[in-house]
């Protein structure tokens, strides 16, 4: 039984972070069964500064830089005051996704973060006991299949839950990439 839980959890994992990414690479360990579904937070500052100062969008949100980001680029998030009962995945996705599932984001899985507890060892980043994390996140402006091309497509910074909390949206931050 706990290791056709360990497949099944393996399997949802792999779904997960494809969202972001669809490398081959997965880590099948057991994952927790908790999960604890966040409403999407549609507010953003639309008034954001400029790329100096960084933007900060919904609640929890900033980055240093939004605007005509290029591919290779590195961007600092900072994550504050998320829920520390679920991880979440951060990634440059499409603006607008299928409801229910995983949005479509740019570049392979390492151009993308999972950010969970201390205690979640396969998470690429960790928040605190207080669910604040800052994470360095690669621009891409692709996806690995060529579905979406954020030089044309309208895209995000976006925050959303992982595998174990249904995907939901949690914040986001337009993107811009230099023509």
């Amino acid at each position: 039984m706990r290791r056709a839980s360990a497949l099944a959890a393996a399997a949802v994992l792999t779904l997960g972070v494809a969202a972001c990414g669809d490398d081959d690479d997965s880590d099948g360990d057991d994952a927790d069964d908790t999960a604890v579904e966040q409403p999407a937070d549609d507010s953003e500052d639309a008034d954001a500064a400029d790329d100096s100062e960084g933007a900060e969008g919904a609640d929890g949100l900033s980055a240093d830089k939004t605007d005509d980001l290029s591919d290779g680029d590195t961007i600092t998030v900072t994550l504050s005051d998320l829920d520390t009962e679920q991880g979440y995945y951060l990634g440059i996705c499409a603006a607008e996704g299928a409801a229910g599932g995983p949005p479509s984001c740019t570049g392979a899985r390492d151009d993308s973060a999972w950010v969970a507890a201390e205690d979640e060892q396969r998470a690429t980043d960790h928040y605190d006991a207080e669910g604040n994390a800052e994470v360095e996140l690669n621009v891409a402006s692709t996806s690995e299949d060529g579905s979406l091309d954020c030089t044309t497509d309208e895209c995000v910074l976006k925050l959303f839950g992982d595998h174990q909390a249904g995907f939901g949206d949690v914040a986001d931050l337009p993107v811009t990439f230099a023509s």
